[in-house]
């Protein structure tokens, strides 16, 4: 059984957008009567109109027209294109669509299309969300499902936002049987591994294979996750979870050696992995750059690099030297915020670092906002 809780987000409604809107789009919905097209036949009538349609080169087109061998007339794909359009799918993703499943332009207008796209502005899709979901699965809308499983994915993860993101990932997500796997690996989670169905979204969103895996292939990965040195109570689980679904076992565990090869023992490097699991995303050569710059460049000391490893996971361009740049100013000029730790220059938010460290001092070191901005775009060339 589900548990989603007091706070869960149900599906929105249309009263998040505009009523101008959404008539307009209803209208286009019950009346659209494409323009009757000029017929066309070639032995090669797809390839061609796959190139003349979307500028595709002869070999992709001849690729892609297999999937349409009874295309004998632009008629068909001229009103799904013409439906389409009125209704605000952008030419990008219509394009996006036709590369991944041409099939799309085969619909019936008015017994496929308009029934899905009325289904999804009544649960609350806006023009550029059916947009975005046709350039992802344009398979989907000719099953007449869609609605029923797009609503129960929300209910999981709280949002069309977060749905489309899912589907990014994994574009086949709505064509599981939730009733099949989804269901079973929900409830383990949340009875086995007490996570929470915020903490499940999360994960479905970062990597929705997990989810939808054989049961036996979840529990697979959560013994992997606890091998880390994480504990399922431990907030930053499924961040274990999504990462252990996302490497091989043998990359995992060259990254693992790796980090003890650097002098670390096994419980300093599970101390790290257990703060911060994306720490073994990290290419070995960039581990080394990496601690390189935090112990000469930073002046950080091993304690303090085991306390915060998600130093490793930051930016050395965009973060971690611009950000150190800053404290070397502010410490030459004897500021008392100069000798805070490193981390705590590196942990805030670009709009709380600036606030924090960089407005307040430009008094006392003129220049230093633009010293930061140029840092940031890689634009200074001097050291402290």
């Amino acid at each position: 059984m589900l548990r989603l809780g007091k706070n869960r987000l149900l599906c929105p409604s249309l009263s998040h957008f505009s009523t101008t809107f959404a008539s307009s789009i209803f209208r286009l919905l019950s009346t659209a009567t494409p323009e009757t097209p000029t017929p066309a036949s070639s032995s090669q009538f797809a390839v061609n109109y796959l190139i003349q349609s979307f500028g595709l080169s002869s070999d992709k087109a001849t690729s892609l027209s297999r999937y349409l061998p009874s295309l004998k007339s632009q008629e068909k794909p001229d009103a799904v294109l013409q439906f389409l359009r009125q209704v605000g799918v952008t030419e990008p993703d219509i394009s996006t669509a036709v590369l991944r499943d041409p099939t799309f332009l085969c619909y019936s207008v008015e017994k496929c299309l308009k029934p899905r796209m009325t289904e999804l502005l009544e649960i609350g899709f806006c023009a550029s969300d059916m947009s975005l979901l046709l350039s992802i699965c344009p398979n989907m809308f000719s099953h007449t499902k869609l609605q029923q499983k797009i609503q129960f994915w929300m209910q999981i993860l709280g949002s069309i936002e977060k749905l489309l993101l899912a589907l990014k990932r994994d574009m086949f997500l709505l064509t599981r049987n939730p009733e099949n796997y989804v269901m079973l690996n929900i409830s383990f989670l949340q009875e086995q591994c007490s996570l929470s169905i915020c903490q499940i979204a999360k994960m479905i969103v970062a990597s929705p294979t997990l989810i939808t895996s054989r049961p036996k292939c979840l529990e697979i990965k959560v013994k992997r996750a606890n091998e880390l040195g994480l504990s399922c109570s431990s907030g930053v689980f499924w961040h274990a979870l999504v990462l252990v679904n996302s490497l091989k076992q043998s990359t995992i565990d060259a990254r693992l050696l790796h980090w003890k090869n650097l002098g670390l023992s096994q419980e300093e490097v599970s101390l790290m992995i257990s703060k911060a699991p994306n720490l073994l995303r990290i290419t070995e050569k960039m581990v080394c750059s990496k601690l390189e710059f935090l112990m000469k460049e930073a002046a950080c000391d091993k304690l303090h690099i085991i306390r915060n490893p998600a130093l490793f996971t930051y930016s050395m361009e965009k973060r971690l030297i611009p950000r150190n740049i800053v404290r070397k100013l502010l410490d030459l000029k004897g500021l008392h915020v100069g000798n805070l730790c490193f981390a705590s220059f590196v942990m805030p938010t670009e709009k709380q670092f600036v606030k924090k460290f960089v407005l307040p001092y430009e008094h006392a070191v003129p220049g230093l906002h633009q010293e930061y901005i140029d840092a940031c775009a890689g634009k200074t060339t001097t050291t402290y």
